[in-house]
Order: structure tokens, then C-alpha cells, then sequence
């Protein structure tokens, strides 16, 4: 059993910013199925929040790692397995990050944003792709 008394002591760093893209560990059956308990998160803290972006978000004193649903002007966070119930943000919340990628023991990495190449534009997928490594580089 852990000795932290809270989720945020994971999230204390020495480090002098949080801009750069980190690495975490799923933890519980929240997100199953798309994402597996021990699954291992790419979360970018530069990466704009959108409707259905998977997300790690500080709220109410606690961090959520959720998918972030918009409907009209209310927003929630949402448990992908329906035994959990959907957390409504009232009030202030910060953005820690998105999730970009994740890795499953055994199982080739899935990322969630790609480059359109007509628009040039990032893409998000809900379910995750394989990455194209024979994609250009532009």
C-alpha cells in the first residue's frame, strides 16, 4: 500500500515547469475499456483541451484522469466504465494535460492525435490508432 496521502503528492516535481510531455501509470478500472488498469499515459500539458479529450484534471482538491465532455455549457468528466459516475466541473478546474498516446504490456502504442495531412491540423481519435511510421516527415 501506498504512504502518500493524496494523489497530489505524485504530481510534486523538482523539475521548474510542467510543459513537457510526462508519463503515467492508470491506476483503477476507471477508463476500461480503452484504457487498461497499468496501462502507461503520454500526458502533454501543452495540448489544448477539446470535447472528448481524454484529460488529467486537478479538481476539488483531487486529480481525475477522464474524458472531458462538453454538453452546451456544462462539463463534465467522464468514467469510460459505466460502474462510475460522471463528475460535473462546477467551479474552477485546471488542465494538467492531455492524453497523447498510451502503451499496454505486449501491445504496440495507440496515439490519440494525428497529423490531417490535407489540413495540416491535428486530429484527435477517440478509440486510438497505430502510429504510420512510414508516414512523410514534413
Amino acid at each position: 500500500m501506498s504512504d502518500l496521502d493524496t494523489p497530489q503528492e505524485i504530481f510534486k516535481t523538482n523539475c521548474s515547469t510542467n510543459s513537457e510531455p510526462f508519463a503515467l501509470q492508470n491506476l483503477g478500472k476507471y477508463m476500461t475499456p480503452e484504457f487498461s488498469e497499468n496501462c502507461i499515459v503520454i500526458i502533454d500539458p501543452s495540448m489544448k483541451i477539446h470535447n472528448h479529450a481524454y484529460a488529467v484534471v486537478r479538481y476539488d482538491m483531487e486529480i481525475y484522469f477522464r474524458q472531458y465532455i462538453e454538453r452546451g455549457s456544462r462539463k463534465f468528466l467522464i468514467c469510460l466504465n459505466t460502474q462510475y459516475d460522471d463528475i460535473e466541473l462546477k467551479g474552477e478546474f485546471t488542465i494538467v494535460g492531455c492524453v497523447v498516446q498510451q502503451k499496454q504490456r505486449k501491445q504496440k502504442p495507440l496515439h490519440y492525435y494525428h497529423l490531417n495531412t490535407s489540413t495540416k491540423e491535428m486530429s484527435f481519435s477517440a478509440s486510438g490508432t497505430f502510429k504510420n511510421n512510414k508516414e512523410k516527415q514534413l
